[in-house]
């Protein structure tokens, strides 16, 4: 049996990797956090599957840092050549960097995709596990549109970015937002031109994407082992183009950027099935290792999601909710740190103050929703109801009534929760808040009325609203920030529910910063500023679409680390004011 998807699989409650670059996350602190003793390709090993990584791994890994191991085969695109995408650079287990002369990437990592089923996919032969993650459609450094395969330039003439309620809005629907996004002007002419050749450029890109996709189902049909493959198709990110007056990015808590595509197809899952209940990406982990046989008892212990498999192969909703294989969920939780960046050409911003906890709900079947947000300008709050108001246009929190407060209680005490959750708190957060009220009336000796839920005293939103409860969330404190940095500081995101939750994970994980107050801080890295920009030349045209994996490889060379450029010692990364994230390239 196959696994393929795209993109890693990462659990950040955990691992604390919280950004793209330093000093909040990266490779590098991947690296030196020790995490690499424990991840995906070992556990799959585990489970007697053979393990293949393509494409992207993390930004950071370049050609002086030691390559991702557990993978039997690798193939890494590296730094600082990741979003050139006519200058193709990669590492193959851990060796040279290799440049691929005269291709575009998108076509480099189909033509790799493609041997490694050749030479691994066959009934008779050991499961394998194979990820797949093209750079395309990025944007490249310094904002401008990403380079799509050349047969597909031109494709989508006069297409431009959706133009819905919250495209640019007007300054009546533009109130109410936070920090520097309410600040923002609408787009002018120019700058919406700009954001109109960067959708057409995305979905250029993705043409390419497709054509992975393409090649490698009718490979694994021609090999006959496509009908016992699950392939899982997803991304790392949404992305805004003019929404909110934005002119693009990945990094705000609107619908835009969070919600991603995830399209499954594998053994017993029924076709054209779409769920309303909420799954994420810590989901997949657990959800591989469910596919691949391996036993819970060894499964690592800091998984913070669930298997999401008894819910892709129901039949329902309804069946999946009724029969107990999916975990009550109707909560999620997204958090940012640090600054944003708008990429838009010669348009491009880069905004700081952008951290901010987030508490997104989906309940009953969808036909209820919530966003709860707070940013760390002066902890700056929004609600939006998602089901009466889809592009998150009108913030309720500005002036609410009663209700709407009682309602902004139960979510900040649900944020309060996830924003430092661990394990079961993060798949059953109504659970601590459940015990905790529990435990506030035990010794009252004249306790409030406790509606019962079964076993619980309450298991959702609905139940939770119950007049009962009023006095006990409205007593909790709000998550918050101190100050707007960006990494997360324990000592600045206080406080903790339940009061242990301020380990954030620690012991999961080697300390891999400047240590003070044993929290995990700033960190001194080094970081790659030779960026090569795409060539004037562009590659990929028709003849290139069926060319050999023979024809890819008469093509490559060398580098010598003078090409791949230098490194330097990035000074003043310990200090809480200091830009040296600043030095990453985009993310």
């Amino acid at each position: 049996m196959a696994s393929l998807r795209t993109f890693p699989v990462v659990q950040v409650v955990n691992t604390n990797d919280r950004a793209v670059g330093g000093p909040g996350g990266g490779y590098r602190k991947f690296l030196n956090s020790g995490q690499m003793s424990s991840y995906l390709p070992l556990w799959l090993s585990s489970a007697g599957y053979r393990t293949a990584y393509l494409g992207k791994f993390m930004n950071g890994l370049n050609s002086r840092v030691s390559s991702p191991t557990g993978w039997e085969w690798s193939d890494f695109l590296v730094s600082p050549f990741i979003y050139s995408f006519n200058r193709v650079v990669m590492r193959r287990d851990g060796g040279k960097s290799i440049e691929y002369r005269g291709w575009h990437q998108t076509d480099v990592l189909r033509l790799k995709a493609l041997e490694v089923i050749e030479e691994w996919g066959g009934s008779d032969k050991r499961p394998f596990y194979l990820e797949i993650a093209p750079a395309s459609p990025h944007v490249r450094p310094g904002g401008w549109p990403t380079v799509p395969l050349e047969r597909h330039m031109g494709y989508f003439p006069g297409v431009g970015a959706p133009r819905m309620p919250n495209w640019n809005p007007v300054d009546e629907l533009h109130q109410g937002k936070p920090g520097w996004v309410g600040k923002l002007e609408r787009m002018n002419e120019s700058v919406v031109e700009m954001v109109d050749a960067s959708m057409r450029a995305r979905l250029q890109g993705l043409q390419g994407v497709d054509e992975i996709v393409d090649d490698v189902v009718e490979l694994l049909e021609k090999k006959g082992i496509l009908d016992n493959t699950y392939i899982i198709y997803t991304t790392d990110n949404g992305f805004h183009l003019g929404q909110h007056r934005v002119t693009g990015g990945k990094g705000l808590p609107y619908i835009s950027d969070v919600n991603i595509p995830f399209a499954i197809r594998g053994p017993g899952i029924p076709s054209n099935r779409v769920t309303s209940i909420p799954q994420t990406h810590v989901d997949i982990a657990p959800t591989l290792l469910d596919i691949a046989g391996l036993p819970q008892d060894k499964w690592p212990e800091f998984f913070d999601g669930r298997s999401l498999l008894p819910e892709w192969q129901a039949a329902s909703d309804e069946e999946a909710l009724s029969s107990g294989a999916a975990v009550h969920r109707e909560v999620m939780n997204v958090e940012y740190w640090g600054s944003s960046n708008a990429p838009a050409g010669p348009y491009s911003q880069r905004h700081q103050e952008n951290s901010y906890k987030s508490l997104r709900m989906i309940a009953q079947g969808g036909k209820q929703g919530w966003l709860f947000n707070r940013w760390c300008t002066s902890n700056f709050t929004e609600l939006y109801d998602t089901v009466a108001d889809p592009y998150e246009l009108h913030n309720l929190a500005i002036d609410p009534d009663e209700e709407t407060k009682k309602l902004m209680g139960r979510l900040s005490g649900l944020l309060l929760v996830t924003k430092s959750c661990g394990t079961d708190t993060c798949r059953r957060p109504w659970d601590v808040l459940a015990e905790a009220y529990r435990n506030s009336t035990a010794h009252d000796p004249k306790p409030a009325l406790q509606i019962s839920f079964g076993s619980k005293l309450f298991a959702s939103l609905d139940q939770a609203m119950h007049p009962t409860y009023d006095d006990f969330f409205a007593q909790l404190p709000m998550p918050g920030f101190q100050f707007c940095l960006p990494l997360q500081l324990a000592s600045n995101e206080g406080p903790y529910f339940p009061p242990e939750s301020e380990d954030l994970g620690r012991k999961y994980r080697q300390k891999s910063m400047v240590e003070e107050d044993a929290e995990d801080r700033y960190y001194t890295t080094n970081g790659t500023l030779t960026v090569q920009s795409d060539a004037d030349e562009y590659f990929g045209d028709s003849s290139q679409r069926h060319a050999s994996v023979a024809s890819l490889y008469a093509s490559a060379r060398q580098l010598s680390e003078e090409e791949m450029g230098w490194e330097v010692e990035i000074e003043g990364c310990d200090e809480p004011d200091s830009e040296c994230w600043e030095l990453y390239e985009d993310d």
